[in-house]
């Protein structure tokens, strides 16, 4: 990393750092500087920056020797990219989820919370970052669509609700970096033991299909991600999700595919339906989708599990594995009113092979004291005499 480089000998002052980073606003604004590249991560934004932050430091203190330190380079991040004091959080490898409420700041750290107050001057400041995070979606958010779900630039999952909606403006973001672990960390925080981790690497090599289960927060995504990183990197895999959280940087062969919306009427609205049609076209090994939130992403998720793509994983919100087929069951007879209870359990019951259940617990302050996996439970293909599913828990 280049940041590991800088060690500085003067001081820069705040007057200096302000010269700095306007500067580099203006160079960015008017030559469309990293706001026009893409890039794949927060570190690359960061050396981008060093870089041409050192090159202005000469040019403009030519007598000094100033060097580019930490101060410099997140204030600079953060200015260009309008997220002002969210950025020191992003960066907390420590920090998993950050809430504003119109000027207040809340934080998830280490699984517990911490009220930081007002910390900003005034609700134009936090509309600023609103206004910033539009601006790198594409997306829209206004008085008539209140709403907006999307990713922040470095991969964060960010939902904004403003009025009238609601009575505050809310944003809750998902940090990114809380998700990236391998098997093996997972391992080493007690999520769960030896054997149900020799179980889980065994399901992922022989292709099992997964419905991982759990309340909000239990490590759902988190286990989803780490899991996917262990399928083979020759493998095509489709990625289908609302907001992209779902991250396989080592795999060569990924396709992300997002839904999308109507929130103007010059918008088409892009389904999973739509999404999964395109999915088989374009021939996929595996298919992974996002959290099943509502009925029609219920029912294409089962369409999707029984098109022979084996080895695919999905996420659902339940509080016990049978609990997640019988939510799955119900959401999809929502959506499909003219299909019967049975067609539907036969369904799920050749769809999907294995339920996890991952258990979440809190202390008498609602912080989260650990993330456990508490079920795995075998589906078996046949329904028993009686039409029930046939489980089998390991």
């Amino acid at each position: 990393m280049l940041q590991d480089r800088m060690l500085h000998k003067n001081t820069i002052d705040d007057k200096t750092r302000g010269r700095l980073v306007k500067s580099l606003k203006e160079d960015i604004k008017k030559y469309s500087i990293l706001t026009g590249s893409p890039f794949l991560s927060r570190d690359d934004f960061k050396d981008k920056i060093y870089l041409i932050l050192s090159r202005k430091i000469q040019d403009m203190y030519p007598y000094q020797s100033f060097k580019v330190d930490d101060d410099l380079l997140n204030q600079g991040l953060a200015e260009i990219f309008g997220l002002g004091i969210l950025e020191k959080y992003l960066q907390d490898e420590k920090v998993t989820d950050i809430f504003v409420q119109d000027k207040e700041l809340i934080i998830i750290r280490e699984g517990k919370k911490k009220y930081l107050g007002e910390v900003f001057k005034t609700i134009e400041d936090v509309y600023l970052i609103i206004d910033r995070v539009k601006k790198h979606t594409g997306k829209t958010i206004d008085q008539r669509v209140p709403f907006l779900n999307t990713e922040l630039y470095e991969g964060s999952r960010c939902s904004i609700v403003i009025p009238p909606a609601s009575d505050k403006v809310y944003i809750s973001i998902r940090v990114f970096n809380c998700i990236d672990f391998d098997l093996e960390d997972l391992l080493d925080l007690k999520m769960f033991d030896e054997k149900q981790f020799v179980v889980l690497k065994k399901m992922v090599i022989e292709q099992k299909n997964i419905l991982i289960a759990g309340a909000m927060g239990s490590g759902k995504t988190t286990l989803l991600n780490t899991l996917a990183k262990m399928i083979p990197p020759s493998e095509f895999i489709s990625i289908i999700q609302d907001v992209p959280e779902i991250r396989l940087k080592e795999h060569p062969y990924v396709r992300q595919l997002s839904t999308r919306p109507k929130s103007r009427e010059v918008d088409n609205e892009i389904t999973y339906g739509r999404l999964l049609f395109e999915t088989l076209r374009m021939k996929a090994d595996r298919i992974i989708l996002g959290e099943v939130r509502d009925s029609m992403g219920a029912y294409h998720m089962l369409q999707a599990l029984n098109t022979g793509h084996m080895g695919s994983f999905g996420t659902i919100h339940a509080d016990s594995a049978l609990d997640a087929l019988l939510r799955l069951e119900t959401l999809a007879m929502e959506y499909k009113e003219n299909i019967g209870n049975l067609v539907v359990k036969r369904m799920i019951s050749r769809a999907i092979d294995t339920v996890i259940y991952l258990e979440l617990e809190k202390d008498n302050n609602f912080n989260i004291s650990y993330r456990r996996l508490r079920e795995i439970v075998l589906v078996h293909d046949e329904l028993d005499n009686k039409g029930d599913y046939r489980l089998e828990i390991l």
